[in-house]
This record gives structure tokens, C-alpha cells and sequence, in this order.
């Protein structure tokens, strides 16, 4: 049966090869120049933040992310392919076509004859994206160390083992969604629109709380401060982001002893002579960065002026996961994700030995 299994599946096989490696010869060749562009990008970005005019380095370095982007599009495509072209049909196609009937006349069981067919596919579907996965990490690494955002809702999910988690439940779940549906388009619509709304809802609503998140109290800094207002409202005074690299931050806030925020209003009244001297400075920039923009000496020594009084009783909280759980969350997930990949593949097996016909 396992033979039966990979003659059946060594066309999709021979196909995943041919497209890896293409990809492969693509990110050997290119890896080294665009590693070298980076390097004069992020350089000449360390220079432009203090003459504070990054414009023309933020366009050169949006055009190489894009091609990462790109790549990394892909990738997070692929758990979701693989379960619709490769999951779906691997057992709505027998349904449809009445093979299944033939199968299971003969010596070999059904949990034999599925655990066969889920064996060498399912086998099939982690190795190439595990493999697609590690191509990634290593092309893209040099970026990702120049842009030190590892947790970033995108890149997260596109480097080292999660994408074999996420390959491994996509196809059990194209292989439930045939079993019950039994028509493959239909089954191969239904897996798509599953692994792609459980993977968006699992990384904004469960990735955030699967471990504690840590908070860290810094003092207002009068360098590192600046104001913003909303629709033409009060100025609230603001942190710039705190330099925590590689780090998960979830939010940073001006507060007092008691963790309740600065009211706009207290800003107005402690801090009244920086609206008549045309408004503090703001903040601007891109990506990750922010920017101080010079302002006038007279603005700069009111603003000064205003974060000590106010330090006095507000502080900053950074709420945050720091740089070394990176692997903690890739462990967690590739595990949660894995677990539901064989249930799911439990579920299958209950279903074949008992219900279908």
C-alpha cells in the first residue's frame, strides 16, 4: 500500500522538487548582492538619522524589502496550498471517482489503506515546506538582523519551524475537509478559507497570550519624548520606542504610581508655553525607527522643561516579550499547531472505521 501511496503521489513529488530547486539556485545567486545592497542601505541609514532626512534611504530600503516580502508571501501561502492540493483531494478525489470502494474489497483495511495515503503525503507536505522554510531563513537572514523585529506578525511565521507546524495541519485539515465534503473543488475552497482564517485569528488573538508578556518601567526622557495630537485635539505627550531589539512590544504608555495615563489636559496646564511657542516637536520616520525632528532651541528647552515636571509622577511602561523567548513562541506554536494536525488526523481515522461508506 505505501508503494500504491507513492505512485500516486510522485507526480506532486517530482513537481515540489523541480519548484525548491528553482528556488534554491534563485536565493544562492542572489543572496550575496542583496545582502551587500542591504548593508549599504542600513549604513547610510545610521547616517541619515542624524542629518534627519531619511527619505531616499527609506525608498531604496522599501524597494529590497519588498522582494522579501514577496518571498515571504509565499511562504505563508504554502501551508495553505499544500492543504488544498495536496490534502483535499487525497481522499474526496477517491470518493468522486468510487475508487475507495475498490480499496477497501480487498485484503487491506481502511485505517491501513488512509494511514498509507496520510503517511507519505502528509511526509511529502512537511518536508517541502520545511525545506522552502529553511531556504528563507537563510537568505533573509543578514535583513533580519539589520532590522532586529524576529516577532514581526509576518516574519515570525515565515522563519525556522513554524512553517512545519503550520504545513503539517493545513494538509490534515484539506484531508478532513475531503472526507466530509467528499467533492474536491468544494473540499480544496473550504481548506483554503480555513488554514488562512485559523492562522490570521491564531496570530492576533492566541499568539499574544501564549506566554506572559513583561513590563518594564523607564523614566521620561526628555530626548527620547515628543507630542502628537489627534483630529486637531489636545497634544498628548508620547515615548519614542524604546531600543529593545528582536523584542515583542505590545504598547508603551506614560503612566503614573498608580498605572493611570497622562491626561492631554494636565499636559496642557503643567506644560502652557509650549503652544505659544508653535507646538514641540514631533516625531516622524519609518519602519521600526522614529525620527526626532529638530525643532527651534526655544521649543526644545520648553519640552525639556515640561518631561521634568512631569517625571516627577509619570513614568514609561513598555510592555513586552523579550528577544530570548523568540524561541519559546516557535516551540509553542509548531506544538500547538502540530497536536491539532493529529487530531485531526485521529478524527479522520474515527471517521473512515466507523462512518464512511
Amino acid at each position: 500500500m505505501m508503494r500504491l501511496s507513492w505512485r500516486q503521489f510522485r507526480a506532486q513529488a517530482a513537481a515540489a522538487f523541480v519548484v525548491l530547486v528553482a528556488i534554491a539556485v534563485v536565493l544562492t545567486l542572489t543572496r550575496p548582492h542583496l545582502s551587500y545592497l542591504y548593508g549599504i542601505y542600513a549604513k547610510a541609514q545610521a547616517a541619515c538619522i542624524a542629518s534627519r532626512d531619511c527619505r531616499d534611504v527609506s525608498i531604496h530600503l522599501g524597494q529590497v524589502d519588498k522582494l522579501l516580502e514577496l518571498l515571504g508571501t509565499a511562504l505563508v501561502a504554502v501551508p495553505a496550498l499544500v492543504g488544498a492540493f495536496w490534502g483535499a483531494p487525497l481522499i474526496a478525489r477517491e470518493f468522486e471517482a468510487g475508487t475507495h470502494r475498490l480499496a477497501w474489497t480487498q485484503s487491506i483495511s481502511r485505517t491501513r489503506w488512509l494511514a498509507a495515503k496520510l503517511t507519505v503525503a502528509g511526509a511529502g507536505s512537511v518536508l517541502a515546506t520545511g525545506i522552502l522554510s529553511l531556504l528563507v531563513t537563510w537568505w533573509s537572514s543578514p535583513i533580519d538582523r539589520a532590522h532586529t523585529n524576529r516577532f514581526g506578525s509576518g516574519l515570525f511565521g515565515e522563519r525556522n519551524i513554524a512553517p512545519l507546524g503550520y504545513a503539517a495541519f493545513g494538509f490534515a485539515l484539506g484531508v478532513v475537509a475531503g472526507l466530509l465534503i467528499r467533492r474536491t473543488l468544494p473540499a480544496m475552497a473550504a481548506t483554503l478559507a480555513g488554514v488562512l482564517g485559523i492562522r490570521i485569528a491564531f496570530t492576533y488573538v492566541v499568539r499574544p497570550n501564549l506566554l506572559s508578556p513583561v513590563r518594564k518601567a523607564l523614566a521620561l526622557d526628555p530626548d527620547s519624548t515628543g507630542f502628537g495630537s489627534s483630529n486637531g485635539g489636545p497634544q498628548t505627550l508620547f515615548p519614542n520606542t524604546p531600543n529593545l531589539p528582536n523584542a515583542w512590544i505590545y504598547s508603551t504608555h506614560v503612566v503614573d504610581k498608580a498605572g493611570h495615563g497622562l491626561p492631554a489636559q494636565l499636559v496642557a496646564t503643567t506644560c502652557p508655553t509650549l503652544g505659544a511657542r508653535g507646538g514641540p516637536p514631533a516625531l516622524a520616520g519609518s519602519g521600526a525607527t522614529r525620527i526626532q525632528i529638530q525643532a527651534p532651541p526655544g521649543v526644545q528647552n520648553a519640552l525639556h522643561d515640561c518631561v521634568d515636571k512631569l517625571s516627577a509622577t509619570y513614568h514609561v511602561v513598555v510592555t513586552y516579550q523579550p528577544a530570548n523567548r523568540y524561541w519559546p513562541f516557535q516551540w509553542a506554536e509548531t506544538a500547538i499547531y502540530l497536536a491539532a494536525a493529529v487530531a485531526l488526523a485521529g478524527f479522520c481515522f474515527w471517521w473512515i472505521r466507523g462512518r464512511a461508506t
